[in-house]
């Protein structure tokens, strides 16, 4: 098996890569700084002179409140970059597994979003997520195309609040969106597994059982850890930012994964 994975040193890169060498697969891990997916000239030079089995697309521009000040830059590689990955599967004739986000949605659904649900994003980052998606389904109909939520892993979210906990013994969350914090090891086990198993092609949502609100979620990293941080809940309104969130993004996960606190402990106990 020989794969291109793009944005292999992201937050899920990190924890896909060892999961793959522990497959025995080749790949070619790659990173903005060694392989621009936004240059078209550039991606089908250097596709043209390698033989792929499958592509993983992890690389995206992800910062949202940035993306608001930016939307050509997060157009350029979440759309253009992803045109680009999408052709050499098409002209390769080989699968490609593209990683999308709950951001895809408005939020204001009271149920978990189901594959099928009409999207319609509020911001300029899911906007750009979507257009990727459907520059994937214009190119082939071999993909995969994975949407998951509030991913955490080495170097992320969590990580940067045990940090905070070194220095401060008082945080502000905001409690008005509630999604499913998922772990990058869980995520990663499925890509392997669907690559493994030839799973059928089509949108796929991955994330955690359960769902919590961003003060839930740093509660429980400070309650495991058991570091004596004290979280204050604020409204969004009292925390302005840039880009629009979705109040609601629990997916219906088309995997059962364990529920997000078990996986949050068992990532934090990792850790030790």
């Amino acid at each position: 098996m020989r794969l291109l994975v793009t944005g292999s040193t992201g937050l899920l890169g990190k924890s896909l890569c060892p999961m793959l060498d522990k497959e025995g697969w080749q790949y070619w891990a790659c990173n903005s700084k060694i392989f621009d997916i936004t240059n078209t000239k550039m991606v089908n030079e250097i596709m043209n002179k390698i033989s792929l089995d499958f592509i993983i697309h992890l690389a995206g521009y992800t910062n949202i409140d940035q993306a608001e000040d930016n939307p050509q830059l997060a157009y350029d590689v979440n759309q253009l970059g992803t045109r680009n990955i999408a052709n050499i599967a098409k002209k390769h004739n080989i699968p490609i597994l593209y990683v999308s986000t709950d951001n895809v949605f408005d939020g204001t659904s009271t149920t978990p979003y189901k594959t099928t649900d009409a999207t319609n994003p509020i911001n300029v980052y899911g906007k750009s997520k979507l257009a990727g998606e459907r520059e994937i389904m214009k190119a082939t109909k071999k993909f995969y195309i994975l949407r998951t939520s509030w991913l955490y892993g080495a170097g992320g979210y969590v990580d940067a609040m045990l940090t905070f906990s070194n220095f401060r013994k008082e945080i502000s969350v905001v409690d008005d969106q509630v999604g499913c914090p998922t772990s990058c090891d869980e995520i990663s086990k499925k890509i392997v597994e669907i690559i493994k198993e030839n799973k059928p092609y089509g949108i796929y949502h991955i994330s955690s059982s359960g769902s919590a609100s961003w003060a839930d979620f740093t509660k429980k990293i400070f309650e495991i850890k058991k570091r004596n941080v004290e979280v204050n809940v604020i409204d969004k309104s009292d925390f302005p930012r840039p880009a629009k969130r979705p109040k609601y993004c629990v997916l219906d996960s088309t995997y059962k994964l364990p529920d997000w606190q078990n996986s949050l402990e068992e990532y934090l106990t990792s850790k030790n």
